[in-house]
């Protein structure tokens, strides 16, 4: 990849890259600060994203990698293969009836995180583990290993996935 500089006098730089698919990326950084990108399509502009210099610097942190770093894929491909997602269905009768998510210590006692219920069509995004008590009829949406999620199965009593 072959980044290349102009100076623009009285106006400050521009940078151009040529990108994969083809198209060029144009980067122009005036003196004052300010920013502009440019996507070019065939010395057409089809995309122009005017930046101040604080968000540029943001913009740059996240592309740099310095906030998230992305997992890769072979890495990722075994964690998929350990880590499952079900939807345990709490029937009446169950020893979760009317208890909270802390009360029942399920990500200690059993490794599964609940990452939402499902209650009557109505999603709970990360419920609050001490305060929504979980109901006959929910829909517990966990992660873990199959193993993890069998033990939650036999605390339960009466669940089902």
């Amino acid at each position: 990849m072959q980044i290349r500089e102009t100076d623009l006098p009285g106006i400050g730089k521009k940078y151009s890259m040529s990108l994969r698919e083809g198209r060029d990326l144009v980067l122009v950084i005036y003196n004052t600060g300010r920013r502009e990108i440019y996507l070019m399509e065939d010395e057409e502009t089809s995309c122009v994203f005017d930046l101040t210099e604080e968000e540029a610097k943001e913009l740059g942190f996240l592309l740099a990698g310095a906030v998230y770093q992305p997992v890769k894929a072979e890495k990722m491909e075994l964690i998929l293969k350990e880590v499952v997602m079900e939807w345990v269905k709490v029937e009446t009768g169950s020893n979760f009836i009317g208890k909270t998510i802390a009360e029942l210590q399920i990500r200690r006692t059993t490794g599964v995180s609940v990452i939402a219920i499902d209650r009557k069509g109505r999603i709970i995004p990360s419920p609050d583990p001490y305060r929504e008590r979980i109901e006959a009829g929910d829909i517990l949406i966990v992660v873990g290993t199959r193993q993890q999620l069998n033990h939650l199965l036999e605390l339960c009593g009466r669940c089902s996935t």
